[in-house]
């Protein structure tokens, strides 16, 4: 298996790796074994996302692809799309969410694979979109976008239009969002990770700073549970804190490489009688982890 750039779980204890040589490998977590693989490109497969009965993968400079969830993983649909950047499409319950040039997101219904909207601010000097976050907040459907300015913007999806925005000191490398407590984290290129607020009123305010030995985050994620949230760091460790004091708990330093990205199970792997967390690396391996 090539270095591992993307990870996602699937049901029924099923696994899917994405790596840079363009191949999706499935690994069964019922008997920790690898089902199958097949190729999706040529290129990074720099996403992999499960949508309901599809999944979802982005090539880089080549294509999203959206197969089914049958055993052949039959192509559905293929757009092609020559984004070469870093940034990871994301997805909700109807939005599939394209990064593109001169930070254009690109709004696609995955009901009817129709192109419905575009969100961007051709005036603003953003730079390159870096980080996506898809939300359900305060009853409307939003995508907090982190770019290569510093700027987070947050976009009402429906109506196409921005309604709040907030500036931080570095770029933005990776987000997440808590909806329940309205609190989210940004990990930037900078030994320096942002915990920020956003407000009823969608007013964004900065909560606190957390200073990390080495630059650079990767990926960023907060468990569903909302105890405690996990940072895919540069340096190939996976930085463990509690999400309500910011308190560090744990540095696992399993991988000796970049962590490109992490992903929770939705539910109980049978196996290990626990909810899991994936990180894949650089360094060509995954890692399952269980805090409890």
């Amino acid at each position: 298996m090539d270095a591992v750039s993307c990870v996602d779980f699937g049901s029924e204890d099923t696994l899917f790796v994405g790596t840079q040589d363009g191949w999706i490998h499935v690994w069964d977590l019922s008997i920790n074994r690898k089902k199958l693989s097949f190729q999706v490109g040529n290129s990074v497969c720099l996403a992999v996302k499960v949508h309901f009965k599809t999944l979802i993968t982005q090539i880089k400079g080549e294509a999203v692809t959206i197969r089914n969830l049958s055993e052949k993983f039959e192509l559905q649909h293929q757009f092609d799309n020559s984004y070469v950047g870093f940034c990871k499409i994301e997805v909700d319950s109807t939005f599939l969410y394209l990064p593109g040039d001169n930070a254009e997101i690109k709004v696609m219904n995955l009901n009817n694979y129709n192109m419905e909207k575009c969100l961007c601010c051709t005036a603003d000097k953003l730079g390159e979109v870096m980080a996506m976050k898809a939300m359900k907040y305060l009853s409307c459907s939003l995508l907090l976008v982190g770019y290569e300015s510093g700027d987070m913007y947050m976009w009402d999806v429906f109506k196409g239009n921005r309604i709040s925005q907030y500036k931080i000191d570095n770029v933005p490398m990776a987000l997440d969002f808590d909806v329940h407590s309205g609190k989210g984290v940004c990990g930037t290129e900078s030994n320096k990770v942002v915990i920020f607020r956003i407000d009823t009123d969608f007013t964004f305010s900065h909560e606190k700073s957390i200073l990390l030995t080495n630059p650079g985050v990767s990926t960023a994620i907060i468990r569903p549970d909302r105890k405690i949230m996990v940072l895919g760091c540069w340096d190939g460790n996976l930085r463990v804190y509690s999400w309500k004091s910011g308190r560090i708990l744990a540095v696992l330093s399993e991988h000796a490489e970049t962590i490109n990205d992490l992903s929770y199970s939705s539910c109980v792997i049978k196996m290990w009688d626990s909810i899991l967390l994936a990180a894949g690396s650089k360094d060509k391996s995954v890692s399952l982890w269980s805090f409890l």
